[in-house]
């Protein structure tokens, strides 16, 4: 494509912006999507400033363990056409970058490097966002940008998705509106296979990435039915991730340090031993889970919610991290423990008691209820009699 042809297109594209139709679907749709969420004066993406989470996420990628040197193939096809690469998350975080020095700096001023998080609802329409939000491969020329800041841009990316249809992050390829290389789409794409059927064992299969946490009673943590070990402090953080939602960092240090003096960086040094055990599963800005999971202390406040007494007594194997001070763990063991209390006394039955009173030894209230209650079942009215003379002896 010659230069005329550029500026003619530019000029087209500029016109259609201009009328507020793209003439072209997926850029209408983006364009609806970003315009009550994104402001189009915006001058640069958000960046989360926490480089070493930013390494450890590249040093985990899926996309840069394929083995076919993406940083190499990727940053030449850059050099080659005088563009600027990156590679992002499933988020549309940047992870890396490689290009010019001139497009570096350009890149830069837009928060186009590492930590840029350029998702459609943090950097409006781009080719990023846009093939991750399709899962196509996806193009963005001038002023098709939402954003003004990056009107006078071209950008091609490809998601990378693997054979069970999960994204995991996009390939791009950028650089002002008048390089205008024929040869970088095609590139990309080249790429973008060659690094889908080389992807690494681990990111086959979703139900391999399972998260269970169990924190009634004994705690564990399994991946796809694999126990992983975490000290006590990184299984707070995961369990008040877990209860709480999406944190920030400031909220998060509260709910597990309380007002113990911790600095963000011991926090995020944590959080990063925590993202490296989960394999990547965890994201931030805010911090937040990314895999599927099952949390035992959830599944039995959902069964109380719903005055299943039998079915959260199941559940109920023991307090929530019983050793924990920290203040989510208190404020959610009181609120199980009080919930399940309530429950077996409104509509337990003798049996329920006694096993609510496994947990609890030493209520006397509930073994005394258990006493009432089994006056039909006399060899559990007898454990009952048995157990409550016991407490009350000592």
């Amino acid at each position: 494509m010659v230069a005329a042809d550029l500026r003619r297109r530019r000029a087209t594209v500029a016109a259609r912006r201009a009328s507020g139709l793209a003439g072209d679907p997926d850029i209408d749709a983006s364009w609806q999507r970003c315009e009550p969420v994104v402001e189009a004066t915006r001058s640069t993406a958000p960046v989360d400033d926490d480089s070493s989470e930013i390494e450890a996420r590249w040093r985990d990628s899926p996309i840069r363990r394929s083995g076919i040197d993406i940083e190499e193939q990727l940053g030449r096809a850059a050099d080659a056409s005088g563009l600027i690469a990156a590679v992002t998350d499933e988020d549309g975080r940047i992870l890396w970058t490689a290009g010019s020095r001139a497009m570096r700096s350009r890149a830069e001023s837009v928060g186009f490097l590492p930590g840029g998080r350029w998702d459609e609802s943090s950097a409006g329409t781009n080719a990023l966002g846009l093939a991750l939000h399709t899962g196509r491969a996806a193009s963005v020329f001038a002023d098709q940008h939402w954003c003004d800041s990056v009107r006078d841009w071209v950008c091609w990316s490809v998601p990378i998705t693997t054979s069970d249809g999960r994204r995991l992050g996009v390939l791009d390829l950028s650089g002002t509106w008048d390089a205008g290389s024929p040869l970088a789409p095609i590139a990309l794409s080249a790429l973008g296979r060659l690094v889908e059927e080389h992807l690494p064992d681990d990111t086959a299969g979703a139900a391999d990435t399972h998260l269970m946490v169990r924190l009634l009673g004994e705690r564990a943590v399994t991946i796809g039915g694999k126990e992983i070990a975490l000290s006590p402090r990184q299984v707070e953080l995961l369990a008040a991730l877990a209860l709480e939602g999406p944190c920030h960092l400031d909220r998060l240090r509260e709910l597990v340090y309380g007002d113990s003096s911790v600095s963000d960086s011991t926090v995020k040094a944590e959080l990063s031993h925590l993202r490296h055990r989960l394999g990547g599963g965890l994201a931030s800005r805010p911090y937040r889970l990314t895999m599927p999971m099952t949390v035992d202390a959830a599944a039995v406040r959902t069964h109380l919610a719903h005055g299943n007494t039998a079915e959260a007594l199941r559940g109920y194997t023991g307090q929530l991290l019983p050793d924990s001070e920290a203040p989510f763990a208190r404020e959610h063991r009181h609120i199980i423990d009080a919930a399940m209390r309530r429950s077996v006394l409104a509509s337990g039955s003798a049996s329920d008691l006694l096993r609510f009173a496994d947990v609890h030894r030493y209520d006397e209230y509930i073994l005394e209820q258990a006493v009432e209650r089994s006056a039909d079942e006399p060899s559990l009215q007898h454990l009952a009699l048995a157990r409550l003379e016991h407490l009350r002896s000592n």
